[in-house]
């Protein structure tokens, strides 16, 4: 929730469900304002797609053809609540439908339809044809949270869905082409398991903020005359 990279121009995550896509479409507002050839790429879960504020953006975002491409990524349940408790529409890239917005429902376990999708969506946004909706379908393996068991559902759901599993799909097919040896992967993975232990230590290690921190950036006092000495 709290990543953030200026760099590889990674917004962030954001604690108000549903509140990035609102965020993105303003992103997507600001680039067509400048001239600039980018997209915004708005990722929100299937539960944020039930807040009020996706409908307006939606419409937004049509009406002037904004370049954005907003991904739902639909894991079948938001924290507790399953797609289908919570809406009569299962089928959420039909939301689109009501804005006249192109959607489509992509199989989220498959890395070569979503990159195929995803490929699509950006060209169109691009082109200034306006936003694009993609309905990501893939399943969450653990619970929401640590605090949460996902007594919710059944071990034989789970397992069901672990025979998708998009990184052994790939890896299968890696090794069906011929493409990567075992020991290229096993070095691959303990050069991830690598960097992660190094950012867990960098963190556990690093001093905790100055208090004063906690009203930076939070507000600004403007120099207008009769503010002075509030």
């Amino acid at each position: 929730m709290h990543m953030f990279s200026k760099e590889k121009r990674f917004l962030g995550g954001h604690g108000i469900v549903g509140g990035q896509i609102g965020l993105g479409t303003g992103v997507a507002f600001a680039i067509q304002y400048q001239g600039e050839d980018l997209i915004s790429v708005t990722m929100f879960g299937d539960g944020a797609a039930r807040q009020g504020i996706l409908h307006e953006c939606f419409n937004m975002a049509m009406l002037w053809k904004l370049p954005v491409v907003y991904v739902c990524e639909n894991n079948q349940y938001a924290m507790g609540t399953s797609v289908s408790r919570s809406s009569n529409v299962t089928e959420i890239y039909r939301l689109a439908c009501a804005y006249d917005m192109p959607s489509e429902r992509v199989d989220g376990m498959d890395v070569f339809a979503v990159y195929e999708a995803m490929e699509k969506a950006a060209q169109h946004a691009r082109s200034g044809q306006g936003p694009y909706l993609l309905e990501v379908l893939t399943y969450r393996y653990r619970g929401h949270s640590m605090s949460d068991p996902a007594k919710y559902r059944t071990r034989e759901e789970v397992e069901k869905y672990r025979e998708k599993d998009p990184i052994a799909r790939l890896q299968n097919y890696l090794y069906t082409h011929n493409l990567v040896t075992n020991e290229e992967l096993d070095r691959l993975e303990e050069e991830v398991a690598a960097e992660v232990a190094d950012a867990v230590a960098f963190a556990e290690a690093s001093p905790y903020p100055d208090p004063a921190q906690l009203y930076q950036d939070v507000y600004v006092q403007p120099d207008y005359p009769f503010l002075r000495g509030w």
